[in-house]
């Protein structure tokens, strides 16, 4: 039986319901990232769950060097396809983010737009860390995106409905046993899909624990990547800026 986000992500569906996390958003996030980290110019970078690649496509136009992977097949040809159409190269790759391994070491690693705890147990999901930190140069630095734990438990919305041409999207959230489930039901003429996510929230301390672990030194965590300080019960979100 395949995984949830497997048959999420392979979807035509997918795309349509994130489609608010357009070019423009992804511009000010690498703006964003870049005056943090202030790598140097042709730097190489890698894009944990890369997706449809806004965040690679745009580090690319900069002159980066860009290796971006991901599990969706579907996703990637997206990526693919947008970055060909501008004629920016990126070095897209399919694989599992906990075996994924190259050769080469790199200046940023990314892992964006809560791309995490997708899998069953701790140790699966922070594999995730030892990836990063195992393909990271000496000083790198990598950039983790994340929902923030306090703030979701306390303020979940519980139903969300949007609508767009002749499609309504229905989104139903709980949290169970640690949990963050979704339910997303998508009516387009007549027809009903259903597709679930389902991601394991953890803590700032259990998140800074992990990669300490690993040898990481955290440099500064924010609530947003305006630079907005982290507050555990306001921010809804957990950006970790952390180096090797």
């Amino acid at each position: 039986m395949a995984e949830w986000f497997e048959s999420w992500f392979e979807s035509e569906e997918y795309l349509n319901v994130y489609k608010h996390r357009d070019e423009k958003e992804a511009r000010l996030l690498v703006e964003s990232i870049l005056s943090i980290t202030k790598i140097r110019e042709k730097s190489k970078i890698l894009d944990l769950a890369c997706g449809a690649g806004r965040h690679s496509i745009e580090f690319a136009k900069k002159g980066f060097e860009l290796t971006a992977v991901d599990l969706s097949k579907n996703l990637l040809d997206a990526a693919k396809k947008n970055a060909e159409a501008i004629n920016i190269k990126v070095n897209f790759i399919r694989a599992d983010l906990r075996k994924f391994k190259s050769n080469e070491k790199f200046d940023l690693v990314l892992n964006l737009f809560t791309s995490f705890g997708y899998f069953n147990n701790d140790e699966d999901n922070f594999k995730v860390f030892k990836t990063a930190y195992h393909h990271l140069m000496d000083n790198g630095f990598f950039i983790f995106d994340y929902l923030n734990k306090n703030h979701l438990e306390r303020n979940l919305i519980s139903e969300t409905v949007n609508s767009f041409e002749n499609v309504e999207i229905i989104q139903k959230r709980k949290i169970i046993d640690g949990r963050v489930i979704k339910e997303i039901v998508i009516k387009k003429n007549g027809n009903e899909k259903i597709f679930n996510e389902s991601v394991k929230i953890y803590s700032k301390e259990e998140l800074l624990e992990n990669l300490e672990k690993l040898g990481f030194k955290i440099l500064n965590i924010f609530g947003s990547f305006d630079k907005t300080e982290f507050d555990k019960n306001l921010s809804d979100r957990i950006i970790i800026i952390a180096q090797k």
